[in-house]
């Protein structure tokens, strides 16, 4: 199974007071953890490795005559299996059944073992799992069990044995079941929303270490990435054409504090305390003149100009000026994207929008307060998703009409994941999910379609959860990189239709 690393106390608490938001600025984006080694004896194992604590497992329940994936925690175990079909078996919580979650597993049926070898889980249950079922019931059932299983990367297919004896034919339904089963035998139980087609591949191991206060941008052939290791800084790129990484010489005397990066056309700039210009063309990098605000908490390239604000005032630079120019104080800073006329931030319930030729006005209102969201425009909408108390829900705000709405909700709300825009569809990855105090990583990411209103689950990715991974989008794959806690692996997801 995937395994992710634990966040530590310590990791926690520099979290509480702002550890992330420190150094060059972060760029977000998390899935699991690293599929472990498939068993290849005949001889029958439980999946090696702990499960550390705050993983997400996924049971499976019934609503409406089809399956809906419920998310439960678990204290670090080594017996992943047992610990995902105890939860199974436990039911639907009390807020779970009053959103019309329920098992179709009659709640006498105990759990006697389970084994796992060349990708069969064998599993035995007592005899009260077939008690009372109709067909329907029972292929629920079967299809419950079925993907709670084959959630783990060891596991493709379940074959099921009742007190001790394998079984040929459930007799309540009448379902002849003598060979192990997968997913494909209930795709008309499957949830509304599959996986987005798709495949992850793993990135070669980068030349820096894990980098705290990363920040990055795509230039249209590479990700460059930039960040901190003890305070110095690094410097990588990586050519997915080349499949390679190489590194880059940083900036040299570059200013501690918090930097943000973006992409100019032929350049990066990188505006912190103090600024700086990066040509992969001739590999150098030049300082900036020194900019009239420092350590903005929002920028954007217009087209351009380097725009950008803290909550002291705002500024831009022109690169074929050289020079900077102060711009209007903010209403607030918060999340922001670029339309292509104009920045519209949000933070609470504000919303505003900077126009280079008129400043700044005050839009309506969010309908629901959201703080920590990630903005992204997806050509006709801006999109909020996400927030520090992972609401489920997220808001579009269409500039045209000057209005908002809400959008369907997610499966899992999020906090602290990577958004890109494809050209089609917002993908989600990585970040926490639940409640403040309770949070856990979540199995997957997430697509959003604007055109549908609809959700569907990310396939699994090879890397262990994390939080605010560096995340771009190149064209044809989402690129995902680092994270906290230290963490320095990456990997690439294609989906099939971009």
């Amino acid at each position: 199974m995937k395994s992710l690393l634990a966040l530590t106390a310590l990791v926690i608490a520099a979290g509480a007071v702002g550890y992330y938001l420190a150094g060059w600025g972060s760029d977000r984006a998390v899935s699991l953890g690293p599929p472990p080694r498939q068993t290849t004896s005949t001889q029958a194992a439980q999946l090696a490795g702990s499960l550390p604590r705050g993983r997400a497992l996924e049971v499976w329940f019934a609503r409406g005559g089809r399956l809906v994936e419920a998310l439960r925690t678990h204290t670090a175990t080594p017996r992943v299996a047992t610990a995902a079909l105890d939860a199974l078996l436990a039911g639907p919580t009390r807020t779970e059944r009053a959103a019309g979650l329920r098992s179709e597993i009659p709640r006498e049926t105990r759990l006697l073992g389970v084994s796992i070898a060349n990708g069969v889980a064998r599993v035995d249950l007592t005899s009260d799992y077939e008690a009372g079922a109709g067909s329907r019931s029972l292929q629920l059932r079967l299809a419950q069990v079925v993907y709670t299983l084959t959630q783990f990367p060891t596991v493709t297919r379940v074959r099921f044995a009742l007190d001790g004896t394998p079984v040929s034919v459930f007799s309540g339904g009448g379902i002849v079941l003598d060979h192990p089963v997968g997913r494909s035998a209930y795709k008309g139980l499957a949830p509304v929303s599959s996986p987005l087609a798709g495949s992850w591949q793993l990135l070669p191991s980068a030349p820096i270490p894990a980098a705290g206060a990363r920040t990055s941008v795509w230039t249209g052939r590479e990700l460059l990435v930039l960040g901190r290791v003890r305070g110095a800084p690094v410097f990588a790129a990586y050519s997915p054409a080349a499949r390679a990484w190489h590194r880059l010489a940083p900036p040299r005397g570059a200013a501690p504090g918090r930097y943000r990066a973006v992409w100019a056309g032929n350049q990066m700039l990188v505006w912190g305390r103090l600024a700086y210009a990066y040509t992969p063309a001739s590999g150098r990098w030049r300082r900036l003149p020194r900019p009239p605000v420092a350590s903005p908490s929002m920028t954007a390239w217009t087209g351009r100009e380097l725009v950008g604000w803290s909550t002291s005032g705002g500024a831009a630079y022109r690169p074929a000026t050289g020079r900077w120019h102060a711009l209007p104080v903010p209403p607030f800073v918060g999340a922001s994207a670029w339309t292509g006329r104009e920045l519209i931030a949000v933070s609470g319930s504000l919303a505003a929008a900077y126009r280079p030729a008129g400043g700044w006005r005050a839009l309506p209102r969010l309908p629901e307060a959201r703080r920590g969201a990630s903005a992204v425009w997806d050509g006709h909408e801006l999109l909020v998703v996400g927030g520090n108390d992972a609401p489920a829900v997220g808001l579009a705000y269409d500039p045209e009409a000057d209005t908002w709405r809400r959008l369907a909700p997610m499966d899992s709300g999020r906090a602290r994941s990577a958004a890109v825009w494809t050209g089609r569809r917002l993908l989600l990855w990585g970040g926490e999910t639940g409640r403040p105090g309770a949070f856990v990583i979540p199995p997957h990411g997430l697509a959003y379609d604007p055109r549908a209103d609809r959700w569907s689950p990310l396939p699994q990715a090879p890397l262990r959860g994390r939080l605010d991974p560096v995340g771009v989008w190149t064209g044809r794959a989402l690129l995902v990189w680092g994270g906290d806690p230290g963490l320095a692996d990456g990997a690439a997801f294609t989906p099939l239709s971009p």
